[in-house]
Order: C-alpha cells, then sequence, then structure tokens
C-alpha cells in the first residue's frame, strides 16, 4: 500500500437487495444498500421498526431461510474477502470467530435447556478446540469480562434463572468468545430498563475500546448512537436514505426523515404535558411501497417531484456523507425549511 494511502474497509456492502417471499408478493425488505465499516469504528444503523435494520444485518450473517432472494449484483466483502462465494466449510468456521452477533431477545437467542457454561464452551471447542478444561476456564473469563457475579455458580444456571440484564450479558460474552473483528449488536438493549440500558452499552464501548473491535449497532433511537458511534446510517422503507459522521447528522441535518426523527426525541426541558412530536402517517407497505421516494407520502416538504422517480443515494463529498433526498441534493447546505432539533443525549 503506497504511503498515506487510506486502509480499505473492514466490511463492504455493495447495492445489497433482500427480497422475502410471502403469501402476498414479494418483499424488498433491504433495497440497494450499500456502506463500509472500517476497523475498530462504530457504524449505528438508526431507523423506525420495519425499516430493514434486522434483515439487513441478517442477510450479512447469512442467517436467512433459503427461500430469502439476494441480487446476484449484491456484494459482501470482510477484508477484502467475498463472504457470500464462501464454501460451506469455509462459513462455518468464519462466522463467530470474524464476525458474531448480539441479538435483541437473550431469551430467544439462548437454549433454555441448556445451562449457560455448555452455551459458552461450545463455541469455544468448536472453533478455537480447546479442551474441555481449558474451554470452562476461559468461559469463567468470558463472564467476569461481562461483569457477571459468582461466575461458578452461573456457569451451572439455566438461561430462565438469571435476569433479563443478566442474559443479555451472556450472550456478550458468546458473541465475544472467539475475539471476533466485527461485532454486530442488533438493538441489545431492547426490553432492558434504563439503568441496565446504559450498562450493557458501556460493557460494549469498553470491550471494543480495549480489543481494537469493529462494531455495528442497531437501534430504533438516535440518542442511544449519539455518544456510541462514529458514523450514523438512518434506513426507512429498507433504504438508506442518510449517512454521515455522527456529529454531522446531529448538527446538519440533510434528510426529512433524518430530522422527524430528531424531532421525536422528548426534551427533558420542555414543560410537563408537552405535545410529543411524532411522524404522522404510517411506515410502507413494501410489498406495494409508493411511487418516488419511500418516505414521501409521510413527508412535510414532498413535491411532485418527489414521487416522479426513486432518488438515488448521492454522495455528499465523500463516502462519510450523502443522503437519498431530492432536497439536498440540489441544495448547498441543510435545508433552511427543515426543524433544528435540540437533541437530548440519553
Amino acid at each position: 500500500m503506497p504511503t498515506g494511502a487510506a486502509a480499505a474497509p473492514l466490511l463492504e456492502v455493495s447495492n445489497l437487495r433482500t427480497v422475502l417471499p410471502t403469501g402476498r408478493g414479494p418483499v424488498r425488505a433491504v433495497d440497494g444498500v450499500s456502506f463500509s465499516v472500517d476497523e475498530g469504528e462504530t457504524l449505528g444503523i438508526v431507523g423506525e421498526s420495519g425499516s430493514g435494520k434486522s434483515v439487513l444485518m441478517r442477510t450479512i450473517m447469512n442467517l436467512l431461510p433459503e427461500t430469502v432472494l439476494i441480487d446476484e449484483q449484491s456484494e459482501i466483502r470482510f477484508a477484502g474477502r467475498d463472504i457470500r462465494g464462501m464454501s460451506p466449510a469455509e462459513a462455518k468456521h468464519f462466522w463467530g470467530k470474524e464476525i458474531a452477533m448480539v441479538f435483541q431477545d437473550p431469551m430467544t437467542s439462548l437454549n433454555p435447556v441448556k445451562k449457560v457454561g455448555t452455551q459458552l464452551t461450545e463455541s469455544l471447542r468448536f472453533h478455537l478446540g480447546l479442551s474441555r478444561k481449558a474451554a470452562v476456564e476461559r468461559a469463567l473469563e468470558l463472564l467476569n469480562m461481562v461483569r457477571i457475579p459468582e461466575p461458578r455458580r452461573r456457569m451451572d444456571q439455566y438461561p430462565h434463572e438469571m435476569s433479563g440484564g443478566m442474559r443479555q450479558r451472556v450472550v456478550i460474552a458468546i458473541a465475544l468468545a472467539c475475539e471476533p473483528r466485527l461485532l454486530i449488536a442488533d438493538e441489545p438493549t431492547t426490553a432492558l430498563d434504563v439503568t441496565v440500558q446504559r450498562g450493557v452499552l458501556d460493557l460494549l464501548a469498553e470491550i471494543q475500546a480495549t480489543r481494537g473491535m469493529a462494531m455495528i449497532l442497531i437501534t430504533h433511537d438516535l440518542g442511544v448512537v449519539a455518544g456510541r458511534a462514529n458514523r450514523v446510517g438512518v434506513m426507512y422503507g429498507g433504504q438508506l436514505m442518510e449517512l454521515a459522521d455522527t456529529r454531522t447528522l446531529f448538527r446538519e441535518v440533510r434528510h426529512p426523515y433524518t430530522a422527524a426523527l430528531l424531532a421525536s426525541i422528548p426534551d427533558l426541558n420542555q414543560p410537563s404535558h408537552t405535545r410529543l412530536a411524532t411522524i404522522e402517517g404510517r411506515p410502507p407497505d413494501m410489498v406495494n411501497p409508493p411511487e418516488g421516494c419511500r418516505f414521501a407520502p409521510r413527508c412535510q416538504h414532498v413535491t411532485d417531484a418527489c414521487t416522479a422517480g426513486t432518488p438515488a443515494f448521492v454522495s455528499l463529498g465523500d463516502r462519510d456523507r450523502g443522503v437519498r433526498c431530492i432536497l439536498p441534493s440540489a441544495l448547498e447546505g441543510a435545508p433552511a425549511h427543515l426543524p433544528q432539533p435540540v437533541l437530548t443525549e440519553i
């Protein structure tokens, strides 16, 4: 590599399209999404429920049923390697060692009839070839790392014997067991109270900093990624609507959907009983998506041009800044008529 040249991204996703067959017709759950993740950085993926965030990550992780269709032109490359082209023998030692995932519901991602110790040691013995004794010692280290008290006793417990926050820490320990280079955290704090949420997010950030690991943090809450992601991608209707480094995104909104999400965050400085801002309308029916921009039916700034054709995702200078909207692509800087909400970090 030439001196001064930028390092290649760790993960590159290009023009990813995932189609789910349903009784009503095909659903384009992910429709032309492209992004990259560098070594050691955190990318936040934000959007409402049904925006395609989880399907996007499950496509990357190859965790979808065989009936799901992925466009042949879609590319997923990890450290320059074509993930989709791997053989089954290569893939079984790739997942977990190179890319791992923390799921949003630990009660469904943990096996309810297996003890925690068994679930921790399985991947260690399979991927790393450790002996039973060495795997147990490593499992105890992992439980200590995620700050679970009395790790030896917890090893002999079933998931239902633990609290929600503790189960989520076990899931994190399993995901980190083989020291992956990239961790995908899919709504890792769902159904946890605010105090436990912060503890889990702080733990992920600490482990990431210690190991130099890259992370994709999926959430519906912009407040969660405000101080925890280097860059943020905003998804809606299966498409990436806006991408920017975190500081820029909150200071210079380019897409009306991003602005609406920011405006809907409660402001603790407002008087009590102040009416919360909402996004009018409903998310699109992905079997019959609207013509043109997916957000057009709910957008306060819609014009005839918005429904004339699907807006392209336009780069605004470099890979860290892009938007799928005709307004910003025609203007310099953020449109003055878009709301500029005050963010209260949580």
